[in-house]
């Protein structure tokens, strides 16, 4: 079988690649937008759920999309066994559409799968799906020249330059920006990322 990504294999077995425990950034988010049961939550290349989920759990209405079969397949076994709901299903960074619009929008290590062609219509998408006052979150995994690629690289990933997501964001309201090297042990091999974040606010004057 010819696969996209080589999470589709990683994410095959029992065990969650990316373990359980939701991301920091979710409780920063959540400050900035207290949960409420209409306010929708839109997660994507959510991998195998937890941030999701855990959304979910805190009482929004939570969306979530990835690029394989087995992440969706394993986030909706995890949201049962937490007892939430969410809307779940397989889909591509490149390729979405959606007529909604929501109060978070959020992508954690996906927004490398981006296709240069498709940069510029990805985030106008994004603000046409932002309620106004309305938070993204955004991270991506930057080139520097004095970092080996990461063992896991996948086949579509492709580093940013850094600042390079910041300029996408220039007429919104930013509540946290920066560039990190943090080090990383998935996949069993201990290695460096470089990673920019951005959270921003959609403003509407």
């Amino acid at each position: 079988m010819s696969i996209r990504t080589n999470y589709e294999k990683w994410y095959e077995g029992d065990e969650y690649y990316w373990g359980t425990e939701p991301g920091s950034f979710c409780d920063e988010l959540i400050s900035l937008c207290p949960p409420s049961s209409d306010k929708k939550v839109l997660d994507i290349g959510c991998g195998e759920g937890k941030d999701a989920i855990y959304m979910a759990q805190q009482g929004y209405d939570v969306s979530a999309f990835d690029l394989t079969d087995n992440g969706i397949r394993k986030t909706l076994r995890l949201a049962a066994e937490k007892g939430v709901s969410i809307n779940a299903y397989v889909d591509d960074i490149n390729t979405f559409s959606l007529d909604e619009q929501f109060d978070i929008i959020y992508s954690t290590g996906t927004v490398q799968y981006l296709f240069d062609e498709n940069k510029e219509a990805f985030f106008k998408k994004l603000e046409k799906m932002t309620k106004p006052d309305g938070i993204v979150f955004i991270n991506v995994f930057v080139e520097k020249s004095f970092l080996e690629l990461p063992p896991d690289w996948d086949k579509e990933e492709k580093m940013w330059k850094p600042g390079e997501l910041f300029t996408f964001f220039a007429d919104w309201k930013v509540e946290r920006i920066d560039e990190v090297i943090f080090e990383d042990n998935s996949g069993g091999v201990l290695h460096y990322h470089c990673m920019d974040t951005i959270i921003c606010r959609k403003v509407v004057s």
